[in-house]
């Protein structure tokens, strides 16, 4: 073996330094401590496996600055020291290993519990424990191998300039190098992999979704949108539209009842959001929706999803007697949609109210529809866009002014009238349950038990946020790096447990896998909102006539659909 090749083999395989070795551990100690979503062993150990090597890179850099501080005031560390250190923090190590196997199950179990899910069988510690480290040694190694390279860059600028140009020539060119590699080289050829995969998805229809031939939907013969042109979830959300059978199985007979009124405007139906707004209205003027009872805009998530839940719950509340419209804007995921067109939801949303808007009030104020407003998620942030206003009380009297109620589920932490709601809520109100103006026309909603469910005689239109407080989209942010988030004051909202605790850094790293499993997570929590669109209605735009009775046995319908 070569000298360069021992080199390279004993840096790469070298124990950590006592720093880097002592502050790894206490990361991945504290990457145990539950937050919002519970973790299976494969998540948790990837978590913890990141966790500890950001700690031991921390903790390197800052032993290695402290050596060399020691070093210039020629008072070094003995080596008996250095020995000393390291196997008292063995000894440490080893019984908080043994710990943490021990205590980190029973704390997902609680959390689990917590969100109406089973125990986490204590044996999973295990291989918890041995794929962190597999995973850990694969990170380190890595780590070492880019020092490794800046060190070799800086020895080879020093070489040929003075120390004060060369460090910081160096920091600049890896600077450089790194926004090459991640800007021009990573997101681009991830950019153009996913326009190409979410394209192809999107043409694509579901198995068991057919084209409608009724004239109250959009993509059917009479439509003026085409059918191939509606997308992937346009197709669906059409397709799945509530059946005339569907509506009497609720309600009993077919008296009174009305086929639903769904109009979708897909990416490809029309040139801009304008355009597509325009001929979202033409599709209302030609099915007659400003004859229905109800007209709901929604804004549809990244991909064009609307939510089949919320859409059943308001057609069956209604009787068929409704109108939703929606338009795409895009065909990707919505966290890849929010990072490569952050703007596209804003501008889809506002072109279709403000279309649909301006064509409702020509309708006389007797006989037109309630006109709502629908957002989920990254929907949610796009049905904002229209009403925001430069502080909560503008905003509020811009929602109260134009639209006659609002439903935002799962909103995002980007959303600008919910920060304004939450930045100005009543003291003592927690961000997961904010109390605005006495409640007079906004409100907040969730599933906490404990938690009394909304007084049924406050002032229309009326504003309804449904947030629940495990959900990470709307409550995980950037500044979790260095400051506890608010959810973690107390009290703290159903299902987010008591002991989780904040650590800088590696509080931020957990709640990027809580987003991950919020999608994933049992009904009525994290990001899954589909028990919760019958009560949410229910509060904001009820049918004359309806009751917590007829709320509660629509749940129940839905339920066991």
């Amino acid at each position: 073996m070569s000298q360069p090749d021992r080199a390279l083999r004993a840096a790469l395989v070298r124990r950590p330094t006592f720093p880097g070795l002592a502050v790894g551990l206490l990361f991945w100690w504290q990457s145990l401590y539950p937050t919002l979503m519970p973790r299976t062993w494969v998540t948790q150990a990837a978590m913890s496996a990141i966790c500890t090597a950001i700690g031991i890179a921390i903790g390197t850099l800052v032993g290695d600055v402290a050596k060399a501080g020691l070093r210039a005031a020629h008072r070094p560390v003995a080596p008996a020291v250095v020995r000393g250190a390291f196997q008292a923090a063995t000894a440490v190590g080893i019984a908080a290993i043994a710990l943490g196997g021990f205590v980190w199950p029973r704390w997902q179990t609680d959390q689990r519990r917590g969100v109406s899910l089973g125990p986490l069988p204590a044996v999973q510690a295990i291989p918890m424990l041995l794929l962190t480290a597999v995973l850990l040694v694969v990170l380190v190694v890595i780590g070492r191998l880019v020092g490794r390279g800046v060190r070799r860059i800086h020895r080879a600028l020093r070489a040929r300039l003075p120390r004060p140009v060369a460090t910081p020539l160096t920091v600049v060119l890896v600077l450089v190098l790194a926004i090459f590699v991640f800007r021009d080289v990573l997101a681009e050829r991830f950019t153009s992999w996913a326009d190409a995969s979410f394209s192809v998805v999107d043409g694509g229809t579901r198995e068991g979704v057919v084209r409608p031939t009724e004239p109250t939907v959009s993509g059917s013969p009479d439509s003026l949108v085409r059918w191939d042109d509606l997308g992937y979830q346009g197709r669906n959300f059409i397709g799945e539209v509530t059946t005339e059978d569907e509506l009497a199985a609720f309600h009993g007979s077919t008296d009174g009842l009305r086929r639903p009124i769904r109009v979708y405007v897909g990416l490809r139906s029309a040139d801009d959001p304008d355009a597509r707004a325009e001929l979202a209205v033409r599709e209302l003027e030609r099915t007659k929706a400003f004859d229905r009872k109800v007209l709901v805009v929604i804004t549809v998530t990244g991909s064009g999803w609307v939510d089949p839940d919320a859409a059943v719950a308001i057609e069956q509340m209604y009787g068929g007697d409704t109108a939703l419209v929606a338009q795409q804007y895009s065909y990707l995921p919505s966290w890849i949609a929010s990072l490569m067109s952050p703007t596209a939801s804003v501008e889809a949303s506002s072109a279709l109210f403000e279309a649909v808007h301006e064509r409702w009030e020509r309708e006389p104020e007797a006989t037109r529809p309630q006109l709502v407003v629908f957002g989920q998620s990254l929907g949610s942030y796009g049905a904002e866009a229209a009403f925001a206003g430069p502080d909560a009380r503008a905003s509020v009297a811009n929602l109260v002014a134009r639209t006659e109620g609002a439903l935002f589920t799962g909103p995002t932490k980007d959303n600008l009238i919910w920060n304004q709601l939450v930045d100005a809520r009543e003291p003592g109100s927690p961000v997961w349950l904010p109390v605005y103006d006495g409640g007079r026309h906004v409100r907040f909603a969730n599933r906490d038990p404990e938690v009394p469910p909304l007084d049924p005689d406050w002032a229309g239109p009326r504003i309804l946020y449904v947030q629940h407080p495990t959900d990470p989209v709307t409550f995980w942010n950037v500044p979790t790096l260095w400051r506890p988030p608010e959810w973690m004051d107390h009290p703290r909202g159903g299902g987010v447990p008591d002991r989780g605790r904040w650590f800088p850094v590696v509080t931020f790293t957990q709640g990027v896998f809580d987003l991950m499993a919020g999608f994933g997570a049992p009904p009525g929590y994290g990001h899954d909102y589909r028990l919760d669109f019958v009560g949410g209605w229910a509060n904001v735009a009820p049918p004359p006539g309806w009751d917590a009775s007829k709320t509660d046995a629509l749940q129940d319908f839905l339920r066991g659909r």
